[in-house]
């Protein structure tokens, strides 16, 4: 009987170190692999005509021209998707935000098209009814405009559901923003 012993003794012995000298083997294999692909990235030799192509094209994309100059004035923004807003015969926009701070009543409003000037007048109304009337400049943005924003005192409104229309006017083009607000 001790002789059964000492055979399964060793026999688990050797299990042991034939799986240490496997995951040895796994670690070795995954250490030189990661690594192996950190010296191809840093030793890969570039081609600098594929290298200049590309700077020239990312130059192109950004607006530089080919002296390294900014884009001339008759270049525009591409679009990426749809119409282009600047093109659309009325102005059109979203009200961003409309709510109540501590004591002001907070409404905002983005314009689709790139504006220089012009005016934005906010009309709030309740049941059909005009119950507040503001008016405030518009804001140009990167391609985009604003109008100024509009800040109303909370005591000048009493609770409940406002109709925001917001008219947006330029020497060229008008358009409205609509939403609403509850109090």
């Amino acid at each position: 009987m001790p002789r059964r012993k000492r055979s399964k003794k060793w026999i688990s012995w050797l299990i042991i170190l034939v799986l240490l000298i496997a995951a040895g083997v796994v670690c070795y294999l995954v250490w030189d692999n990661y690594f192996n692909d950190k010296k191809d990235d840093v030793m890969k030799p570039t081609d600098t005509s594929e290298q200049a192509k590309d700077e020239k094209n990312s130059r192109e994309e950004m607006g530089a021209d080919e002296t390294g100059g900014e884009e001339s004035d008759d270049k525009k923004v591409k679009q990426y998707e749809g119409e282009d807003p600047n093109k659309a015969e009325e102005l059109s926009g979203v009200v961003t935000y409309a709510g109540v701070v501590s004591d002001k009543i907070m409404i905002r409003a983005n314009i689709d098209q790139y504006l220089e000037d012009g005016t934005c007048s906010l009309n709030l109304l309740k049941d059909g009814q005009v119950v507040y009337e503001d008016t405030a400049r518009v804001v140009g943005s990167a391609t985009t405009a604003t109008c100024e924003g509009f800040d109303i005192a909370a005591t000048r409104l009493g609770s409940g559901n406002y109709d925001i229309v917001i008219k947006i006017e330029t020497n060229e083009k008008t358009g409205t923003i609509r939403g609403n607000i509850s109090i």
